[in-house]
């Protein structure tokens, strides 16, 4: 996936040049020679220990988002914490909060209840999948992980996608390291920002416009459609997965 991976890179950086073409301002500015305040020296070890526990995690065994939780808390607590009450209650978008909590929720819901199951079911008893026509099973396959997508986000697919695999497998006659591979390529194109959620965040943080991002996302969706999606398949043909 080193492939797909470095040309996406390559588009989406030439996606945002083209549509957000920006001019380089010339200013002066004078280096910040102050030494570090007692906050600063707190923050670097807090970061630094949240780092090495993330790297570490599979000795210790704790979950990287509860050691990241537990970062964020210690950050906020009174004395220790970098912002009081006010700035919390100004600053933070409880908006996306809130996104970020309910796509969450509604894609566990969907995955645990069954109902993703029932979904991805009926969308493979539709998608045409035939072991004598690799290319068409290739697109399909990419189809019905987008269309998943709009459904759970991209949090959801590899829950759905990953226990299903062996039966995309078994219809389409790829093997099934390259079926649970070309789920990547999919999901990992969101078509509407809300897709995926660190696009979603990204957005609230630099306070973009939603239509920018939105323009984004098709474009690269677009052009990964028409330009990506048949170099993948031919990068998985000259690899011997198809």
């Amino acid at each position: 996936m080193t492939f797909v991976v470095a040309v996406t890179i390559i588009l989406l950086t030439t996606a945002i040049i083209y549509l957000f073409p920006a001019k380089p301002v010339h200013r002066i500015t004078r280096p910040d020679t102050s030494a570090f305040t007692a906050a600063e020296w707190r923050l670097m070890f807090i970061t630094a220990l949240t780092l090495l526990l993330w790297i570490t995690d599979g000795w210790h065994g704790i979950s990287p988002a509860w050691i990241g939780l537990a970062a964020a808390c210690i950050c906020l607590l009174p004395k220790v914490g970098f912002i009081d009450g006010n700035e919390f209650a100004n600053g933070v978008n409880f908006r996306t909060c809130l996104y970020v909590a309910a796509i969450l929720g509604v894609t566990t819901v969907v995955v645990d209840s069954g109902l993703g199951e029932a979904i991805a079911n009926g969308l493979l008893a539709i998608t045409p999948l035939a072991p004598d026509s690799p290319f068409i099973s290739f697109i399909s396959l990419n189809a019905l992980t987008s269309a998943l997508n709009f459904v759970v986000t991209a949090n959801g697919v590899p829950a759905m996608f990953t226990p299903m695999a062996q039966q995309f497998a078994d219809a389409s006659g790829f093997s099934l390291t390259t079926v649970v591979m070309i789920k990547v390529f999919a999901y990992a194109t969101p078509l509407l920002p809300y897709q995926a959620s660190p696009i979603v965040v990204a957005i609230a943080l630099g306070k973009v416009p939603v239509r920018d991002g939105v323009k984004l996302c098709l474009l690269v969706a677009i052009v990964s459609a028409l330009i990506l999606l048949p170099l993948n398949y031919l990068w998985f043909l000259l690899l011997g997965y198809i």
